[in-house]
């Protein structure tokens, strides 16, 4: 990953990126414990969704794994994007669900901003020179 466009974050953006993104990763963070623990709440929601929710455990630890991906330094981009296709995922089944999709939009809102506002490199691919 290129690091020219993170030397030239201001202070008060890359605080908001982690702020951010640590509020994203407690979410996820704790949905996947109460998967992986059998929360009879949790349990109930994902048996509505039919073959889905059979699978609660391995959900979990998918989900713990994706957020390890996401803060290792080394693996952070692989992390980065394959959140966010878990993250469309959660909108999709919220929509299958007739459950409200805020709670999925809020989540990939704070998983994108929190990330490009700390990596912008991630969709910036090179360094425009400003024309003079």
């Amino acid at each position: 990953m290129a690091l020219f466009h993170e030397a030239e974050i201001p202070k008060w953006q890359k605080i908001t990126g982690y702020v951010f993104s640590i509020i994203f990763s407690i979410q996820i963070l704790m949905a996947g414990i109460m998967k992986i623990i059998g929360n009879p709440d949790m349990t109930a929601n994902m048996a509505k969704l039919g073959s889905i929710g059979e699978n609660i455990f391995l959900i979990g630890l998918g989900e713990l794994f994706l957020l390890l991906l996401y803060w290792l330094p080394l693996s952070r981009k692989l992390g980065f994007y394959l959140l966010c296709s878990f993250v469309g995922g959660i909108i999709a089944t919220e929509l299958i669900g007739g459950r409200p999709i805020f709670i999925g939009i809020s989540t990939a809102t704070l998983l994108y901003a929190g990330t490009i506002m700390r990596f912008p490199s991630l969709i910036i691919s090179q360094k425009v020179p400003a024309k003079k």
